[in-house]
């Protein structure tokens, strides 16, 4: 799926469904191992257990994701530290020129009433300070590859070298949770309050997951605040 102008999210693989957390809920009291047809106690079981915060059958699912995102987007990522990550490093390989330029419209001003965000507005339509830090933004990160690219040419170490690129730039992960903690990371980074680049690719990975497990996603939604 992809996400931003040069980003995307891709589900690798996973293991488990909606049956794996009933599963693993029911062996508490020995219940028989179903394979078969639910009857309807399957939904109303993950609704109690999403509803009540009954953790651990909900981790029994697990995802892999492989992710390609802007760098300051992955050191968001990575304080959610119940994911384990696998990323590209460029001491080993030298990056393509690919970096991350916002549209004029989500650029916006700095909130005066929350240091961390920025404010939208949307009638204010593009200004003119939005366009010059796109054009700004735009030749910055040209001049910080052409630099790049020439000192590893003149044999500058790739892990100097990578000195001249800025956050904006393109990073690859391959990264794995389980669904509860999955959840959690959703409920912080799909809030209003969360920045737009990494909400955007929280929204992309609640639909990769939603047809695994329809039903927690369901209870799940209708639990959250």
């Amino acid at each position: 799926m992809l996400v931003l102008d040069h980003g995307l999210v891709r589900l690798v693989d996973h293991m488990g469904s909606d049956l794996s957390i009933v599963r693993a809920a029911r062996v508490s009291y020995d219940a028989a191992w179903r394979a078969g047809e639910d009857e309807g106690s399957d939904k109303r079981l993950i609704n109690y257990l999403v509803r009540n915060r009954h953790t651990t059958p909900i981790e029994a699912v697990e995802f892999q994701f492989e992710v390609k995102a802007p760098i300051f987007v992955l050191r968001q990522w990575h304080r959610h530290r119940t994911w384990t990550y696998n990323e590209l490093s460029a001491r080993y390989r030298e990056l393509p020129e690919e970096f991350y330029i916002p549209e004029p419209q989500n650029v916006g001003v700095q909130s005066a009433s929350n240091k961390q965000m920025r404010i939208l507005a949307e009638d204010a339509g593009v200004t003119q300070a939005d366009i010059d830090f796109i054009t700004d933004l735009q030749r910055h990160s040209e001049q910080g590859f052409a630099l790049y690219r020439k000192h590893l040419g003149d044999g500058v170490p790739r892990e100097l070298a990578r000195l001249f690129l800025g956050l904006n730039t393109y990073s690859h992960q391959f990264a794995k949770i389980d669904l509860h903690n999955l959840l959690h990371f959703l409920n912080l980074r799909l809030h209003s309050h969360a920045q737009h680049e990494i909400r955007v690719y929280a929204e992309a990975m609640l639909e990769l997951i939603r047809p695994i497990v329809p039903v927690c996603v369901e209870a799940w939604e209708a639990a959250r605040p």
